[in-house]
Formats: structure tokens, sequence, C-alpha cells
């Protein structure tokens, strides 16, 4: 599976992956217009009506406002970061998610920001703020993914305004499955089924919470697969634990009879790189052999500079492995 981002869909581009083995596409709700979902999805269905479509949504998530110009953040830099509606700035981040952001914050915690990619070391309460010291630096022009490591999300609904739009304009356009984010009990799998009910679109609940590992039996039960999404999920858990999460995730998914994806930084060095490490050509071997069904490129396909040789590694390492029978089985 590859992401498609709204600036690469065109026929030719999806034709390109298709021919390098592709066998179904992503489509992020968050970076789409309920017209522009259509499109995509007429596109793709113009190439290769065989072609299996997903969307995932957004779920409960934490992010920042936008910035009305570019923030760079420095080691050691101080700021207040809380909630509020209006542009962060370089001293003042702001969630819009959540007025209670504060009271799931105490001294001595981190905040990342953009998967981990800024690190913030909280200091200290103030006047529904909390002050902040800038552990690992960074730059970011758009809103960006808050996470709270070791902490519980605060009471977010599972489904927001922006994905019933969205998860309705799926069913009206015809895709094939819904993956939904930040799942944290079978409660939040329940919610989004009950939109779709009476279509045939499979429901996967992502895995990248805390809440969501803790629980993910019965979450599994309640979905028809789960998605290991382990770009957030690294930011919630400590990252040494995410081979674990993963072969339980899809351990789970096998003894259950539910399907299962594995997504994230899967060919992270070919965004850039013409060819894989040793690692990440392994990182695909070994999510076949825990019996992954299926493996989804991100930033590979939707900005990379060579999304169809991605495709055409990914394709060539499953069959290595399946055609030497490598494949785990359950006893």
């Amino acid at each position: 599976m590859a992401t498609l981002a709204d600036n690469r869909a065109s026929a030719e581009f999806v034709r390109s992956l298709r021919e390098a083995g592709l066998d179904s596409v992503r489509i992020n709700s968050a970076h789409v217009t309920p017209e522009g979902l259509r499109r995509v999805v007429e596109l793709v269905r113009s190439v290769d009506p065989d072609i299996a479509i997903l969307m995932d949504t957004k779920g409960p998530e934490l992010r920042t406002t936008a910035p009305a110009a570019p923030i760079t953040l420095a080691p050691g830099d101080l700021l207040m970061f809380g909630y509020g509606t209006e542009p962060s700035t370089s001293d003042r981040l702001l969630c819009a998610s959540s007025p209670e952001i504060c009271d799931y914050v105490s001294p001595g915690d981190t905040l990342k920001i953009d998967d981990g990619a800024i690190e913030l070391e909280v200091l200290t309460d103030a006047d529904g703020f909390i002050s902040c010291r800038v552990s690992r630096g960074g730059s970011f022009d758009a809103r960006k993914t808050i996470a709270l490591p070791g902490g519980q999300l605060p009471p977010l609904p599972a489904v927001s305004d922006r994905d019933r739009e969205m998860i309705l304009a799926g069913v009206k356009a015809g895709i094939d499955m819904i993956a939904h984010s930040f799942v944290r009990s079978a409660a939040d799998v329940e919610a989004v089924r009950s939109l779709i009910e009476g279509s045939d679109i499979e429901l996967y609940a992502k895995i990248e919470c805390r809440q969501g590992v803790e629980r993910m039996e019965e979450i599994a039960r309640a979905a028809d697969g789960l998605l290991v999404a382990r770009g957030d999920l690294a930011t919630a858990i400590d990252i040494a634990e995410i081979p674990v999460v993963q072969y339980r995730a899809l351990m789970l998914c096998r003894s259950m009879s539910r399907r299962s994806i594995v997504a994230t930084q899967i060919l992270q060095s070919m965004i850039s790189a013409p060819a894989p490490t040793r690692a990440e050509v392994s990182d695909i071997a070994l999510a076949v052999m825990e019996g992954a069904d299926t493996l989804l490129l991100c930033g590979e396909t939707a900005q990379g500079s060579f999304p169809r040789e991605c495709v055409d590694i990914m394709r060539r390492t499953i069959l290595s492995v399946e055609s030497n029978s490598l494949r785990c089985k359950i006893k």
C-alpha cells in the first residue's frame, strides 16, 4: 500500500506504482476535502478498479495551531504552552484540540511535537499555561502533532465533526477501507462503525497511543483489523517497545482472524536515496514473517524522490520471503 498525496494524484503516477507492484493506496483525510477525496478515488478507479483504497481519519489527536510564520526552536529556549486558537509563535505554542490539555501535563513531563522531532521539558504551571524549556529543537510551519509520552490523552470525542464529514464522504465515494486514528478503546471503533453501517467498508483501528496498546485485544475484537502506526506510537511509548508491540498486534490479528497493516518509516531513507538500507529490507521481511497482511508506505510515496523504486523493492522483498516459505505460523 502506498500513500497518495493530492499533489501527486495523476493517472500516470498511480499507473507507475501499479506496474511496480502496488496493490492499494492510502489517502490521508487530513489533507483533502470531501470533493478532493472524490476526485482521487475516481482517478484511482480509472487506472485500475482493482486497486483497493484506504482513507485514514484524524481521530482524537492533539495538534498545535498553525503559525503565522515558520517557527524555529533551539535547545534551551523557554516558551509557554497551552490551549488557544490563535497562531502559535516561538514563545507561545497553542493546542486547539483540548481546553483541558494542561490538566494532563505535570512539571518534569516531556512534550513531543511533530512526531518527536521537537521535545519540550515541562517546568511549571502558570495561569492556565505551562512553561517549558526546549530540549530538542527544530522548525515547523504548519499544524503539528502533540504527544504526551506515558500520559493519557484528554477526553476528546472519538469522532470529530471533521472526521464525520470525511467518513460520510468516503462512504459516498466508494472507498474500501477506513483506518481510524488514535483509537483508545472498542467504543472508539464502534463510534466509526455506526457511520459506515450498511456499507462494505473494512474498519481498521490504528494502534498509536498508550491506551490503544493497553486495550489492543478489545479493540481488535471490535475492528476488522489493526494498523500499527509506528510514527505516532513511538512518541507515546518507549521506542524500544515498538517491535514488541508490532509483534503482539500481528500475532493477535492472526489468532483472531483479523487483518493487519504495518506503517511508517519502512523505507524512510528512500525519501531521498534511490536504494534502501539493509536494515530497512530486513524490516520488510520481518513484518512478512510475523504475518502482516499489508505494508504501508507513507512519506516514501507521498513526497519522496523515488516512489516507484520504493514500491518495487517492497514487492521484491515480500515475494522473496513468501517464495521461501518463511512466513511465521501460529501453533
